[in-house]
């Protein structure tokens, strides 16, 4: 695939300041009698946890559960996200290895060591680093394999590809307004610290998409005080957000729509209360809205499902999963967005798809064209401090633009211009 690419890293300044934390972690490691002949450093996976990343790191089980634990009053581990960087060390005993302690970036204004003392007790603490802020811009045109693997084969992260799909999720019907050729941007943020070392990558701060119809759509990622998360919102300050996605999955393409259809298994003419999008099995399956699950089980021929009520007249369906978010059951409470199952071929299917429905008072609709509840709008002082962050954003790029170097390209990593 050909892609047009401009790339563009902006230093926005030091955050905070003191020592590297690695070299923290060994002192401190050392005052505790522990010698640390293990260390290294992992990424977040996606769907995983931080203590899934230490046991499958080699680290004891009851160790992991301890040293986690310990993190409550620093940070909350949901907060994790997948590409954090996470160094691990580790002392080899009898039966595995013994974990000495750990640190990971807990965003790009702090890190979060955790130490085993003397005592065996493990302890969280709260620790500044000197560290760098620098902001990427990516641009392309979208090829035969899709958004995402557009914005991956310019060299993005997997978050970050991922971001720029879920940025338009609410928005933009995939099927008919996406084509090979189709333009995008993508800018997000790059975390290192004094060594270098990328602890924390795909955070994305801005995104812009033309439809094959010429509509453009421009999307900033800006956190409202009081938050305790960032969201898209377009250019007046309006919430991308939607009450429901109408596309729960990333990379996915639409094989089957809704309404009358003959039945690809059973042969006969069969209303179709839903939209399939085929992808590998594996897939994350998105929650399409906030919600409780309530089910999660096998279903004749849906095969795996997850059905969640949003708000008792709204209600979604996802089918064929080849399997469940860990640990997921029935009165789980799910984000927009949380990971609920992953691409199956369960049930009556002829290959790997989602199966997804969306349901008013029960009554199946049309998720490519039903009128979405749309989000909210910043209020007045929330508005200023918003244009006043877009204004930045907006001259990072134009600054990106007039310097950046266009090449053609196909899987490459990206140029980078001071």
């Amino acid at each position: 695939m050909a892609c047009s690419l401009g790339v563009i890293l902006s230093v926005t300044g030091p955050i905070t300041s003191a020592q590297a934390q690695s070299t923290k972690l060994e002192h401190m490691a050392f005052a505790a009698g522990t010698s640390l002949s293990d260390r290294q450093t992992i990424s977040i996976r996606s769907g995983e946890t931080l203590e899934q990343a230490l046991i499958r790191a080699g680290a004891l089980r009851d160790d992991v559960i301890n040293a986690v634990r310990s993190l409550a009053r620093s940070l909350d581990p949901r907060d994790i996200r997948r590409d954090d960087k996470v160094t691990i060390f580790m002392q080899p005993v009898a039966g595995g290895n013994r974990l000495v302690g750990f640190n990971l970036a807990s965003g790009a204004e702090r890190s979060v060591t955790v130490t085993r003392g003397l005592d065996n007790v493990f302890r969280a603490r709260e620790m500044t680093t000197t560290m760098q802020r620098k902001t990427l811009r990516i641009a392309g045109v979208i090829g035969d394999n899709g958004l995402v693997n557009a914005v991956r084969e310019l060299g993005a992260p997997d978050r970050a590809a991922d971001s720029i799909a879920q940025a338009f999720a609410y928005d933009v019907d995939f099927e008919r307004e996406v084509a090979p050729g189709t333009e995008f941007e993508l800018m997000y943020e790059r975390v290192s610290d004094l060594r270098g070392q990328v602890v924390r990558e795909g955070e994305p701060v801005f995104a812009r998409m033309t439809t094959i119809s010429g509509r453009t759509i421009q999307l900033y990622r800006f956190q409202p005080l009081g938050s305790g998360s960032s969201e898209w919102f377009d250019a007046a300050g309006r919430s991308a957000r939607k009450f429901l996605m109408r596309t729960p999955i990333n990379g996915a393409r639409l094989t089957s729509g809704y309404g009358n259809r003959i039945h690809p298994v059973l042969g006969y003419n069969k209303m179709h209360e839903g939209i399939d999008f085929g992808a590998p099995i594996g897939t994350p399956i998105l929650a399409a809205g906030d919600g409780i699950v309530t089910r999660a089980s096998a279903m004749g021929g849906y095969g795996n499902v997850v059905d969640i009520d949003h708000d008792g007249t709204w209600s979604t369906r996802y089918g064929h999963a080849s399997r469940f978010a860990p640990g997921l059951q029935p009165g789980d409470r799910v984000k927009q967005g949380d990971i609920i199952a992953y691409v199956g071929n369960t049930g009556r299917s002829t290959g790997p798809h989602l199966h997804y429905e969306i349901r008013r008072n029960g009554q199946a609709i049309n998720p490519l064209s039903f009128e979405v509840p749309t989000g909210r709008a910043l209020p007045g002082e929330q508005l200023a401090k918003f244009a006043t962050y877009r204004a930045r954003i907006d001259g990072m790029r134009r600054e990106a633009i007039g310097s950046s170097t266009i090449a053609q390209t196909g899987n490459s990593t990206p140029r980078i211009a001071n």
